[in-house]
């Protein structure tokens, strides 16, 4: 399956959109496994313990993978799905994570400064580009000083989406001003199906 969506709004999912696709069990951005490049992240040690946040997180494998390591995770999702599905996988793997229903966006002034880590997957290329700059207030609000924003963002070389094509120039853009680029690359060890259209980065928030 591809990892396609259509925007039948052209303003980008809403919440019952996403919905849709668990209750469909439709959810060809789900790779059935954490993804590669943030596993070698861990062993490289670029990500270190601490309290991590996974905005659209998902069925959240990386959830599952980084709690398993000693992380304080918290898990952010809008479809009601994704975070019934996420708190099964963590109660038979016997894992523990903060698993919240939420917007991302509206997130309170409790997650203020409170992250080291802000891992991101899917979500930046999820959200209509109009949101984008949201996305970047967000991330600088809730991280602490000197927390990084690790992700991976999605470069489809396509128009319309979601997922919504990310370029190099695009996190520059967004990122730029409030965040120290420390590493951006296109990655190289991704899954089959997403090779050369993953950037990897690492951006530290000033």
């Amino acid at each position: 399956m591809s990892d396609e969506l259509t925007d039948l709004t052209g303003d980008g999912y809403a919440a019952a959109d996403w919905q849709k696709h668990y209750d469909d069990n439709d959810m060809p951005w789900d790779l059935g496994e954490v993804a590669p490049p943030f596993v070698r992240l861990w062993e490289e040690g670029r990500i270190t313990p601490g309290r991590m946040i996974v905005p659209g997180c998902g069925q959240g494998h990386e959830v599952k993978f980084f709690a398993d390591k000693g992380m304080d995770v918290t898990a952010v999702d809008v479809a009601p799905g994704a975070v019934e599905r996420l708190r099964t996988h963590l109660k038979n793997a016997g894992v523990d994570a903060r698993v919240v229903h939420a917007d991302f966006f509206s997130l309170n002034g409790k997650h203020d400064a409170r992250y080291d880590v802000f891992l991101e997957q899917t979500f930046f290329c999820a959200i209509h580009p109009h949101r984008r700059a949201d996305y970047a207030d967000t991330a600088h609000r809730i991280l602490k000083p000197g927390g990084v924003l690790a992700g991976l963002f999605y470069e489809t070389g396509e128009q319309g989406g979601p997922p919504f094509n990310t370029t190099a120039d695009d996190i520059l853009h967004h990122f730029g001003d409030r965040f120290t680029i420390r590493h951006l690359e296109k990655c190289d060890h991704s899954v089959e199906r997403r090779q050369g259209k993953e950037w990897l980065a690492l951006l530290e928030r000033k």
